[in-house]
């Protein structure tokens, strides 16, 4: 993801009713750009016209002989701000007591309070550096009349839910611990909705040892409050608690994989700027979490805990069945490259398929996918590539290798050794997209030795750098009309583009795929627009004779030539009334099913959002027979069957 450094706290509001402060304006007349392949946007009559020449004429041949991959339908995840965070079960902020970084952005118009939660201070607790079990900083507790306390507000727990919580302790004397999840109530008392209590004896040499306990909550609440309470006379050391859901799916939520699960991602990539030029490095985000340390995130802010790293992001990946992307740090050098490949693929008997296997993970995660750095380019990347591609290779050969921005010099030097290149996106502008794939296309065509070079989108939005009113409309439905186009304009091209990353996958200051909170997940316009194309769509590309001004259009066809899905996205304010002629590929097809993405209120705004009030505000309905209008800013796939097809 492109950044900014940036010091200003925006405070964003999404008022429905009212125009977003970037794109187009939400006036009688709005449009969006059409069908990037006509390079020209809709004009301001687009709606009238539309319904004057309403025809959507198929051809009778594909575009081209390439297929359509599921890849262009792909997410990123990168260690910024909540991405991570909003989707990993873990309850309890600064576990490992090194302290708390806010995050300088939030929307919505709070802050991320469950994110960014704090240890509430009091006389019985503070933070010293005394051979903490990792990192710098364990919590001390000192008995105060017999009692020390740690708390931490703002967790959100579910009636007959049970969480598993895990700390590290060392004690001078014997002490009784008691974990409590508790709520204040209106009239000023506490309920306790769960309680254990565990016993630590001292040991001879003063160690760490490890306490786990399970309990079960008897009420829902948001505003649930986690209390640790010391009984004993001596001191108490405690450091890497731990609280989660005992639902969680590999440390996921539940939530977040039954919702992104359906989606298809197919592919999934993990790094972004926190790799370069943020500095992380995949190997001390491996082995027992509990003995990772947090690490400072040099490029968005905030601490991140490390509890995610390469092993955790892949079981992600399978949860969700999507292959794992990994964009290595190229600051850590070709050797490190290496080394990754060796961890990920190698058998348990290498060096590092060992170290693999001590961690939990015996078998190889045959990851098949890797990137050179991040938004990288010119003449110093160039010339250090040959040196990565040829190290990880040699420890594995089968791997494919994406280069990050790509130019003339790199074609030139590398094309031999690389399988894709990788520019980003971020712009509303479709046919500035468009463009540069085609040269990019005609680069890989007349470049000796890279016939083979694909292109994959591996960072994609309308906006990457935008703040305020601006980032905000990633939420919006013009996001998803937008996204609709852009499958289109991919698709169109997919004998050359073949997997496409959009960002990011959740929350990332108002541009995921999914928004969560505690307890809860919002499925944006976005991920209606993914799961639309996902489910529906045909591996043959297949060519358009008509299309409605301001309707961008894109047909696709199964490869048994009996299934064409056509995709229909109506960038205009107004209804389009259409009739199909499909003649050219079957004389009497049948409808057999479709579905429209649409505001369920059909305002003809924008800038409508889900939110928590209205989560399904805009949403997927599905459509009993072949539509004749296209409702104004909606997103429509109509699926016709040829059993005759020869």
């Amino acid at each position: 993801m492109k950044f900014l450094v940036i010091n200003i706290v925006f405070v964003f509001v999404l008022v429905l009713t009212t125009k977003a402060t970037t794109g187009a304006p939400a006036d009688a007349t709005e449009s969006m750009p059409t069908r990037a392949t006509t390079g020209a946007p809709v004009d301001a009559t687009a709606g009238e016209a539309a319904n004057a020449a309403s025809l959507v004429k198929v051809a009778s041949h594909p575009i081209h002989d390439g297929r359509i991959n599921s890849k262009l339908f792909g997410n990123f995840v990168e260690l910024l701000d909540d991405v991570v965070p909003s989707m990993w079960a873990e309850m309890i902020n600064d576990r490992d007591f090194d302290g708390i970084v806010p995050s300088r952005f939030f929307y919505r118009g709070e802050p991320n309070v469950y994110l960014d939660q704090e240890w509430e201070p009091n006389e019985t607790w503070r933070r010293k550096k005394d051979n903490p079990f990792c990192g710098t900083t364990a919590a001390q507790l000192t008995p105060v009349n017999g009692k020390a306390t740690l708390s931490q507000p703002g967790m959100y727990v579910e009636k007959g839910q049970s969480y598993g919580f895990s700390g590290w302790f060392r004690a001078t004397t014997t002490v009784t611990i008691q974990i409590t999840l508790k709520t204040l109530l209106p009239n000023g008392s506490w309920q306790v909705l769960a309680t254990s209590s565990e016993t630590l004896k001292p040991s001879n040499t003063n160690e760490w040892q490890k306490i786990s306990t399970t309990m079960t909550s008897s009420g829902t609440s948001d505003r649930t409050v986690f209390e640790l309470i010391a009984k004993g006379k001596g001191e108490l050391w405690a450091d890497q608690l731990s609280l989660m859901p005992i639902n969680h799916l590999n440390g996921w939520r539940k939530d977040v994989i039954e919702a992104l699960r359906p989606l298809k991602l197919s592919i999934v990539r993990w790094g972004g700027s926190v790799c370069d030029p943020g500095g992380y490095r995949w190997k001390d985000g491996i082995g027992p979490r509990d003995r990772r340390v947090s690490f400072p995130n040099k490029v968005w802010g905030r601490i991140d805990s490390n509890d995610v790293g390469i092993d955790e992001f892949i079981q992600f990946c399978r949860l969700v069945d999507a292959e794992p992307l990994i964009c290595i740090s190229f600051e850590d050098g070709p050797e490190s490259a290496a080394d990754i490949v060796h961890y990920c693929n190698d058998a348990p008997t290498t060096e590092w398929g060992k170290r693999r296997a001590e961690n939990g993970f015996p078998e190889p995660h045959h990851v098949r996918y890797f990137q050179l750095g991040n938004e990288l380019g010119g003449d110093d990347y160039v010339s250090k590539c040959a040196a990565f591609c040829k190290s990880m290779k040699t420890a594995d050969p089968t791997i494919l290798i994406a280069a990050s921005y790509p130019s003339q010099r790199l074609f030139d030097l590398v094309g031999k050794d690389i399988d894709f290149v990788c520019p980003h996106h971020y712009s509303p502008n479709l046919q500035e997209h468009e463009r540069e794939i085609n040269n990019l296309i005609n680069i890989i065509r007349s470049t000796p030795g890279c016939e083979h070079i694909r292109l994959g989108i591996t960072e994609w939005a309308f906006t990457g750098g935008d703040w305020g009113n601006g980032r905000a409309r990633l939420q919006s439905l013009y996001s998803g009309i937008y996204s609709a186009q852009y499958f289109n304009l991919m698709m169109r091209y997919s004998n050359y583009v073949v997997l496409a990353c959009r960002s990011n996958m959740s929350n990332s200051f108002e541009g995921g795929t999914i928004i969560t909170r505690p307890g809860a997940v919002i499925k944006t316009p976005y991920y209606h627009t993914t799961k639309l194309y996902a489910d529906y769509f045909q591996p043959v590309p297949w060519e358009m004779n008509t299309s409605p001004p301001g309707v961008s259009t894109m047909a696709c066809v199964s490869e048994d030539g009996k299934t064409m899905s056509l995709f229909l996205v109506n960038t205009t304010r107004q209804p389009v009334d259409i009739r199909f002629d499909l003649s050219d590929w079957c004389n009497a097809p049948s409808f057999q099913s479709g579905a429209i993405i649409r505001d369920t209120k059909d305002m003809g705004q924008l800038d409508i959002i889900n939110h928590w009030t209205a989560p399904e505000r805009i949403t997927t309905v599905p459509v009993e027979a072949a539509p004749t209008t296209l409702p104004r800013f909606s997103t429509t796939v109509v699926v016709f069957r040829n059993p005759n097809f020869k």
